[in-house]
């Protein structure tokens, strides 16, 4: 059987990449990949921050499937994830990264058999500490950046080391899953990288200080437009050297076990003003959902896929892949076998905000207010067109289509709900049957 390497990275956004048409050549090693293996040329996550796309990702259902997890941010057990899916037939199963959203402590660590997030009960500090002691720590964590050089995230080569040294001892077939912090804010790349693009050097005190000041929401708000320019800079900076790690893991991978399938893609993009504001908020604009996804490795062909496809469908086709047929547990589809020409993504800030996406037309539905956008005329998304009588049928279908989904995913939570009522039940009765005997 294959093994399996799913690799993410946080906040990359396709549209930067010049596999994707970017003007800086940013990703010279994926733009290999891309020429071999299987590429989606409109990939988009299924929400456009860590806390709705990973669960999605993991397990091929929609963001807001359970409400109540958008807000304890606790992966939730109505959720079958991948890494379960490929334990039940036999993988031996991993996961590697350094991001709190998807940490142990809210349980992203069911069905790995080994799992390392670097925090070692930071999570659960952060949560304890009250504002006096939190304002202490950001000073605390400053001077760490600074004058000893640790940053927030563990850096793209430190995970890389422990993902071969992993793989090493693991067996085969595995899954492996690696989420790479290196172009998720502060953006401190090493200036090698920056040469490489031909941008201006930073020095790395001003890099942390960019990084505070984007870090910081208060401070966020009081960037000025034109120091944007620099933050894109270290951006696309991050994305040259996050290639070159990818490069340098997968290269060596492949040649020791070169029975593999690599996945890269992305858990959502990131915002630079184009509609207000830095960051990856609650908001579904192309550049915080359109992401890369690119397969490569054993028995793939090259093949460019052109119409939309979702991260819901990631677990569906890896499954084709190792020809593991279909599961209930999933809400996508196959890439393979898909005939959907739309995708849809999902996010709640208070209420619940939805968005469909076609080759086309994107129609946004939410907090306050309805947005349709003809992308081939306007990629990015200036002129809302929703009140233009002209377009009332394109209207008309997509808030169909729209209504249609909230509808599904309410049945498919009251179905999994039922069947974890079930297995409580089944939990209970097993316990009472040991205490008998």
């Amino acid at each position: 059987m294959k093994n399996i390497v799913l690799i993410t990275v946080d906040c990359l956004r396709a549209d930067h990449m010049s596999c994707y048409g970017y003007h800086r050549n940013t990703t010279p090693f994926l733009d290999g990949l891309a020429r071999k293996g299987m590429f989606c040329k409109n990939a988009f996550s299924n929400g456009p921050n860590t806390r709705h796309s990973v669960p999605s990702f993991l397990t091929s259902t929609y963001p807001l499937l359970f409400l109540s997890e958008v807000e304890s941010g606790k992966f939730h057990r109505g959720r079958k994830s991948v890494a379960e899916l490929l334990k039940e037939r036999g993988y031996t199963t991993a996961a590697i990264h350094s991001n709190p959203y998807v940490s142990k402590f809210y349980g992203y660590d069911r069905g790995f058999d080994y799992f390392n997030d670097f925090l070692v009960g930071q999570v659960e500090d952060e949560i304890k500490r009250n504002k006096i002691s939190r304002a202490l720590n950001e000073t605390i964590k400053a001077f760490r950046a600074v004058f000893m050089k640790k940053l927030p995230h563990e850096d793209g080569q430190r995970v890389n080391e422990e993902a071969i040294r992993w793989a090493e001892g693991a067996g085969e077939p595995f899954f492996l899953w690696l989420h790479y912090m290196d172009v998720h804010m502060p953006y401190i790349p090493p200036n090698k990288f920056l040469d490489e693009l031909g941008l201006k050097r930073y020095s790395y005190t001003k890099k942390v200080w960019l990084g505070k000041k984007i870090d910081d929401i208060k401070m966020r708000d009081e960037i000025k437009d034109d120091e944007v320019e620099d933050y894109i800079n270290l951006y696309d900076g991050s994305i040259r050297y996050t290639d070159f790690v990818l490069k340098e893991l997968i290269t060596e991978l492949k040649d020791k076990y070169p029975e593999t399938i690599f996945i890269i893609t992305a858990d959502h993009g990131e915002e630079f003003r184009e509609h207000g504001g830095l960051s990856h908020l609650e908001k579904l604009y192309e550049e915080l959902i359109h992401i890369p996804l690119m397969f490569y490795g054993k028995d793939v062909r090259h093949k460019i896929v052109e119409r939309p496809v979702s991260l819901v469908d990631l677990v569906p086709t890896i499954l084709d892949f190792l020809d593991m047929g279909e599961n209930e547990w999933l809400q996508g589809e196959s890439i393979f076998r898909s005939s959907k020409d739309f995708v849809i993504a999902e996010a709640w800030k208070n209420e619940r905000l939805t968005a469909y996406r076609d080759k086309e037309w994107k129609l946004i539905v939410g907090g306050g207010k309805k947005e349709l956008y003809n992308l081939v005329e306007d990629e990015k998304e200036e002129y809302n067109l929703y009140n233009k009588e002209r377009y009332k049928k394109e209207v008309n279908e997509f808030e169909k289509i729209l209504n249609n989904h909230i509808k599904i995913l309410e049945e498919e939570r009251r179905k999994r709900k039922t069947w974890l009522q079930k297995e409580k039940i089944i939990r209970e009765i097993r316990k009472l049957k040991i205490k008998r005997y």
